[in-house]
């Protein structure tokens, strides 16, 4: 008997590896003799900045910084804001970094707590996670045969991406700009959220385009019992170079910022008249090369007996694709915080979840909303209350298993206090995913030959009386003979049993 067959290659994207590092920062912060005294500690904030990490054998080395900040009254009944940076380098270590097809960090805060030594010092310690992440592209032979004249075939066709490349690369921008109403004298807090517009692929080269949109929150000079907010938007324009990178892929492409960093330039008279804004962004890109594969899922041999060996696969095929702005409301209760107005809000967002539920895409999360009032008797208050978000989206996923690991970023958060009892939240989340449902299937992976033998019945014409939950793909089986055979001598259309009730089933040869 000859058999004779190929290989073909598919690519799928796996999470080979992750590890959460737990690192503690803490500071001693004592205040300059030009700060007033601590009256008390309104807030305080721990804001983990990835610089960069790096990859050499088994090991991703990472080094950022962790800024801690007091936010406080002071005896003058005015707010003061007091930060101390602390450095770190942290390792991760294991043999799937060896062979990763990119690596991934990310830095999240796990707790702060913060207390007053005395009037003039305060101690501050931070817990912060650390998550490294290894991503190795698997391959997969699909097996073809190519001479398979004694062979019958019962193949699946396949509509799929087969994985091209997943990279990331990080780069940074930065920008100074003037202050037109205020000067500057001490920040609260600086954010950013990176917006994607245009992208070009131009060989291995990806260009980009879009915007940084930074929010910076200051005490002003002017009068430090109020907060300032301001935003910049920063324009992106870059062209990054991935290797591995082809035009003909399709696929999702990032922009995650991991660190922003914000410094006052003061002018002759010594105030805050501008400010230079840095920002670090990691680009990812996770790219699909568009595939029809034809799988085998079982095979017989019409002269003989073959050992079939399996192994079980998932196919995942482009559903949607997910780029939108969705606007969030919610409203907080302030009945008892007696507020008069609101001096500044900012919110933390975790990691949302996708779901398929009623033919509909489903994005949900978590948003933390901090903010900070004066009340109506003039002092400080702050709140926090974590807010559910629920996108959805009409799909054809129905209930297809899906894969689909959805980026959520708030490009802006406004707060609005109403007839001082309630807070109005608004957010605008960008969403950003590819949708991919999957498809698990036991798949032939290898065809021996045994043994040549003979026919099971050596008859020329067999009369079989079939069960309606028989297909002629397993008569034909039965007997060592082809479906195309037993569709010819029947006339028959299609290849179930369902209302026949008798078939001629021919010989194999």
């Amino acid at each position: 008997m000859d058999i004779s067959f190929e290989n073909e290659k598919y690519c799928s994207l796996k999470k080979t590896y992750e590890t959460t590092i737990e690192e503690g920062v803490e500071a001693e912060l004592s205040l300059p003799e030009y700060m007033p005294e601590i009256l008390r500690i309104l807030k305080s904030q721990a804001v983990p900045k990835i610089n960069s990490w790096q990859t050499v054998g088994e090991r991703v080395t990472v080094d950022g910084t962790c800024d801690l900040t007091m936010i406080y009254v002071g005896t003058d009944n005015c707010i003061y804001s007091f930060t101390g940076s602390r450095n770190f380098t942290r390792y991760a270590e294991n043999p799937a970094f060896l062979t990763a097809e990119d690596v991934n960090v990310k830095a999240s805060v796990k707790f702060i707590n913060c207390r007053a030594t005395n009037t003039k010092r305060a101690e501050i310690k931070a817990g912060i996670n650390i998550v490294v992440s290894a991503f190795s592209k698997m391959e997969e032979d699909i097996l073809k045969l190519m001479n398979s004249s004694d062979i019958e075939e019962k193949k699946m066709e396949l509509s799929t991406m087969s994985l091209g490349c997943k990279k990331s690369k990080m780069f940074s921008m930065s920008d100074n700009f003037e202050l037109e109403n205020n000067s500057a004298a001490f920040i609260v807090r600086s954010t950013a959220s990176a917006v994607l517009g245009e992208v070009r692929k131009i060989s291995n080269k990806i260009m980009v385009k879009g915007e940084t949109i930074v929010e910076i929150a200051f005490i002003p000079h002017e009068d430090k019992s109020t907060i300032v907010t301001v935003r910049k938007n920063l324009p992106i324009n870059q062209i990054l170079e991935f290797d591995g990178m082809d035009e003909r892929f399709t696929g999702d492409i990032t922009l995650d910022v991991t660190a922003v960093d914000v410094i006052i330039k003061n002018d002759s008279q010594g105030d805050g008249s501008s400010l230079d804004v840095g920002v670090t962004i990691n680009a990812g890109i996770t790219m699909w090369e568009q595939k029809d594969l034809s799988v085998i899922t079982d095979a017989y041999a019409i002269n003989g007996v073959v050992d079939l060996s399996y192994k079980k696969m998932s196919f995942y095929s482009a559903l949607d694709a997910v780029r939108d702005t969705y606007v969030f409301r919610d409203t907080i209760d302030a009945t008892k915080l007696g507020a008069e107005c609101i001096l500044d809000a900012s919110c933390e967002e975790n990691e949302p979840v996708a779901t398929c539920e009623n033919g509909a895409i489903v994005i949900s999360g978590t948003i933390k909303a901090m903010i900070i009032l004066k009340d109506t008797s003039g002092g400080y208050i702050t709140t926090e209350k974590m807010l559910d978000y629920r996108y959805e989206r009409s799909s054809e996923c129905g209930d297809k298993k899906i894969e689909c690991s959805p980026k959520v970023s708030v490009s802006s958060f406004e707060c609005s206090l109403k007839n001082n009892e309630q807070i109005d939240v608004k957010a605008e989340l960008q969403i950003n995913c590819s949708v991919f449902s999957e498809t698990e299937i036991d798949v032939v992976s290898e065809i021996s030959e045994l043994r040549e033998s003979e026919k099971i019945n050596n008859s020329a014409i067999t009369v079989y009386f079939p069960d309606c939950e028989e297909t002629l793909w397993d008569i034909a089986k039965r007997y060592n003979t082809t479906v195309e055979s037993i569709v010819l001598e029947n006339n028959l259309v299609g290849e179930t049993t369902k209302d026949i009730k008798m078939l001629f089933i021919p010989s194999g040869t």
